[in-house]
């Protein structure tokens, strides 16, 4: 049992050195196979399964069994090229019906063999995708290039590439789309991990444990006095073989260090666990006890009466004469060996290129494909719609507002309903951002009818609360206007307040406090200006917002040069102007 806990461990600390690499790997020493034109690369774990690495990078077939490609060319109302756009989508694997050749065609050399998919391929750093073309790289026929960027390696994926074509470029690359060889080429850059054998070790164990004890005891008891004798012989012989053979099969310094590395911690392990004398296969065994006077059998005992007057001293008696000896043996062996098998990982770089040739002659009928489009189609018309704040509300916004939200849909009779949102913030009013566009297209919609727009506005008023026009949220306002100017539901009141200095100093006033109340958005609010006697200006101006229809109330109070002041009633407003005059002195 000890011997099998001293196995475990030894290959627990072997299975923790050894780094297993994660996914597939292929196996370098069988090569690569060519079936069918396509390279195969067999399985480094099962000889029966297989690999295929894709010839070169293609367009993807969508569904409906069509390259999925599209390069549309613009013409002018002129009849001249105006620019193009490119859109197309590339993979780096077999389709389905190769597949299944492919994995046919393997078992005729092979009766179980088994295609399990591409090779797992890996990206290089260099960068793993690229597009070739004179005309995309050239700024002035290519205005702009987009590309995922990362190469399409795992199965199913696909890589996009855009690019917006100035009419040179247009029309250049739609003519060498005609030709044998395009100007258009995609290239991908990886490698994918190969393995192959690095080094073999062998580790063999020879270990013995002997134990031997030996004791006995002479008791001879004729009326004399006890005598314990003792001899205890106690020897250990311990002897151990570690051998350890090295079969090295490539030169690589790398895999010698990683190598020697790994035997020499399997071998301090090993030397740990058989050496040790207190935990390992080789520790002494529990001392046998000797013999001694307390095992003899039958011995007499002084009884309790005895002990309390004589002690414990020798008692004479003539009961026994008895000969004890204990002899014990424990030989423990052990033969094992340990056979250790890494394998290097290398990468297998993979670079290969693939043309787009020949597409416009075989899909020219296919507009999904190829297309060629007349700006001047209603199709193609676009409009922008503004949205305004009222400048004469700015000041409101500033003093009562968060923010207002225009929300715009337009509906159209063959196609989908369009919407978009505009937001007005405080900060933009502030910084005088007045105006907003939002932009529809006309799809082909016929007549004026395609002017028509719906919106509706949300404003976000200070202190959490929310006013909507139309004020059912599911309702919309209509409109074909170019320009909207949106104001809060408040009205705004220029007031002029005249009062003359001169008589302030006749009726020995020395200021007035007018008050003014009103409701805003609902909560009523109150706004105080100081007229002063000494004010060099007798007329005064006040903005005030507040609710549609609400009525509007001031009052004064008077603070004359003695102290005393005299307060007004609450008064309606009902004009733009209001003379104050001081009560009599």
């Amino acid at each position: 049992m000890k011997f099998k806990q001293i196995i475990n461990s030894i290959m627990a600390v072997i299975l923790a050195s050894v780094v297993v690499p994660v996914g597939a790997l292929v196996n370098y020493e069988a090569g690569v196979r060519q079936v069918n034109g396509i390279a195969v690369l067999q399985d480094a774990s099962d000889a029966h399964a297989y690999y295929y690495l894709p010839q070169v990078p293609r367009i993807a077939i969508g569904k409906a069994g069509n390259p999925e490609i599209s390069l549309v060319k613009f013409i002018d109302p002129a009849g001249e090229t105006s620019g193009g756009m490119l859109h197309m989508l590339v993979t780096f694997s077999l389709p389905d019906d190769e597949q299944l050749a492919l994995a046919e065609a393997l078992k005729k050399d092979d009766s179980k063999a088994r295609l399990i998919g591409p090779v797992p391929l890996k990206e290089d750093e260099d960068g793993s995708f690229q597009i070739i073309s004179a005309t995309l790289a050239d700024g002035k026929m290519a205005n702009a290039l987009i590309s995922s960027g990362r190469a399409p390696l795992s199965p199913g994926s696909k890589a996009a590439v855009a690019a917006s074509l100035s009419p040179h470029g247009a029309t250049l690359l739609w003519e060498s789309l005609n030709r044998p060889t395009s100007d258009v080429s995609v290239a991908v850059s990886a490698y994918y991990e190969a393995s192959l054998p690095s080094f073999e070790a062998r580790i063999t164990a020879d270990v013995s444990t002997v134990y031997e004890h030996f004791s006995k005891l002479k008791n001879v008891q004729e009326g004399y006095s006890r005598k314990q004798i003792r001899n205890i012989s106690d020897e250990l012989v311990r002897t151990g073989a570690i051998k350890i053979e090295l079969l090295e099969r490539l030169p690589e310094d790398t895999g010698n260090k990683a190598m020697q590395s790994l035997v020499d911690l399997v071998s301090a392990k090993l030397t740990e666990t058989i050496f040790d004398q207190k935990t390992g296969f080789t520790a002494i065994p529990e001392k046998e006890v000797a013999v001694e006077q307390g095992q003899v059998k039958g011995r007499q005992k002084k009884g309790w009466l005895a002990q309390l007057f004589t002690s414990s001293g020798n008692q004479k008696y003539y009961s026994d004469n008895q000969y004890v000896m204990k002899e014990r043996s424990d030989i423990n062996r052990a033969n094992f060996n340990i056979q250790l098998n890494r394998r290097s990982v290398v990468k297998v770089p993979v670079a290969t290129a693939g043309n787009l040739s020949g597409l416009y002659e075989l899909y020219r009928e296919n507009e999904s494909m190829f297309r060629v489009v007349n700006l001047a189609d209603p199709a193609f018309q676009k409009r922008d719609v503004f949205f305004r704040i009222d400048g004469d509300f700015s000041q409101a916004f500033e003093q009562n507002m968060n923010f207002a939200a225009v929300s715009i849909r337009k509906s159209y009779q063959k196609h989908e309903v369009a919407t978009g949102e505009l937001i007005f913030a405080r900060e933009d009013v502030r910084d005088g951002r007045f105006s907003k566009s939002w932009p529809y297209a006309r799809l082909g919609e016929a007549g004026s009818d395609w002017l028509d727009y719906e919106y509706k506005v949300k404003w976000s008023i200070k202190g959490d609360k929310t006013i909507r026009q139309p004020a059912n949220e599911n309702e919309w306002l209509s409109t074909s206007a170019p320009i909207t100017t949106i104001a809060p539901p408040l009205t705004r009141l220029d007031l002029e307040v005249d009062a003359d200095r001169y008589i302030f100093e006749e009726s020995n006033i020395r200021s007035a406090s007018l008050e003014f109340k009103y409701p805003v958005f609902g909560t009523s609010k109150t706004t105080n200006a100081v007229l002063r006697a000494t004010d060099a200006e007798s007329l005064n101006r006040f903005v005030i917002f507040h609710d549609r229809k609400a009525d509007l109330q001031y009052r004064i109070k008077w603070y004359k040069r003695t102290g005393e002041s005299v307060t007004g009633e609450w008064q309606n407003l009902d004009g733009t102007y209001l003379v104050l005059i001081p009560p009599a002195p």
